[in-house]
């Protein structure tokens, strides 16, 4: 049995893309570990049918915690011996690849995002050419290539002349078929960060006749609570939090509306696919999210919601209200989902996974 190590910065327990991947190759004949770390916050992690390992480190973050992750990752995979070896975006990649030279082994590379066009690195050149760097010299090292989206694919191999397949964020497809009888509820699923819309979505329920729950928490949480408080809002806007995601499907398949909006000044945001496009798709619920050349394509083949080209009050508050207010049309759409659930589903998709990592 081929033995599978895989890396990741965060603490595993809500990587959900990660926990996919590998039960996928774990219940297809691979031994797989995954490596993550632990922080204070961290809550024990559920039996897994894979293997988990949580590095402690003494910083948590910076260019010192990447330094210490990825010497400990370094002596962690050397010891273990893996067959094969994964490295989960930029910061996973100098400890990883340091590892499979050592042992000589092979090495598949993950990138969830467009990890040098994310908006945290937006005016900060000098972090920004050091990530650039460790992918000129990491991406050329590695055997296996794959990311979220067709966009972020096309872009990476233009910059590192290596060629990325793509594998997307689909759920498993349930058996039950999600229902049609909602209550008056708009749901964003996801990190409370900027860039992602949020203030002004806060703003647009004024002109907006539901209550909006927001699932997931992130570092403009107090932001929002104090905007919602200022705005006289709170009484429409419910602060969920952090949701597990064993239980994120039944707030889901009470909503009639999801959210997923975006400003378009990162690449990496315009060129994304996120988690919660296709979590809105699988529980029936017709989604507003923004007009960008990922969504757009998914759109040509399913009309799964309503495309915005921006994030004016007016364009947001007119695509929610027409979903609310049209049952026509927000039925015709909730059709369509129940039709791409089927198409864009993780059964379909671990086939690729599997294809592509047996023939290392």
């Amino acid at each position: 049995m081929k033995k599978i190590a895989f890396a990741v910065t965060n603490d595993i327990s809500q990587d959900r893309r990660m926990i996919r991947i590998c039960n996928s190759l774990q219940e297809n004949g691979y031994e797989v570990t995954l490596v993550g770390r632990v922080l204070s916050t961290s809550l024990e992690l559920p039996a897994f049918k894979f293997k988990t390992h949580r590095i402690k480190c003494i910083f948590n973050k910076g260019p010192k915690f990447y330094a210490e992750f990825n010497i400990r990752l370094y002596l962690y995979f050397k010891k273990i011996g893996a067959d094969l070896y994964g490295a989960v975006d930029y910061d996973t990649l100098k400890g990883v690849a340091k590892a499979a030279k050592v042992k000589g082994k092979k090495i598949i590379f993950d990138a969830h995002e467009w990890f040098e066009e994310v908006p945290e690195l937006k005016g900060r050149n000098k972090v920004k050419n050091y990530w650039i760097k460790i992918a000129q010299k990491g991406i050329p090292q590695t055997h296996l290539r794959y990311t979220v989206s067709q966009g972020i694919a096309e872009n990476l191999e233009r910059l590192y002349s290596r060629p990325f397949e793509v594998i997307h964020n689909y759920p498993p497809l349930q058996t039950a078929e999600p229902g049609s009888v909602r209550e008056e509820v708009l749901i964003y699923v996801g990190v409370l960060n900027q860039g992602r819309g949020l203030p002004e979505l806060v703003k647009a329920m004024h002109e907006i006749n539901a209550k909006l729950w927001l699932v997931g928490d992130g570092d403009i949480r107090e932001e929002l609570w104090t905007l919602a408080t200022q705005e006289n809002l709170l009484h429409k806007i419910v602060f969920k939090g952090f949701v597990p995601p064993a239980d994120l499907n039944s707030l889901l398949l009470k909503a009639r509306v999801g959210i997923n909006l975006l400003d378009g000044s990162s690449l990496s945001y315009r060129h994304s696919l996120a988690n919660k496009f296709f979590d809105y798709v699988h529980a029936g619920i017709p989604q507003v999210f923004m007009e960008f050349p990922e969504y757009k394509r998914q759109y040509q083949q399913f009309r799964v919601g309503a495309p915005i080209f921006d994030l004016t009050k007016s364009s947001i508050v007119y695509a929610i209200n027409h979903l609310l207010q049209d049952r026509n049309y927000w039925f015709n759409i909730h059709i369509d989902c129940l039709k791409a659930r089927k198409v864009w589903c993780w059964q379909n998709e671990e086939k690729k996974l599997l294809e592509l990592v047996n023939r290392l």
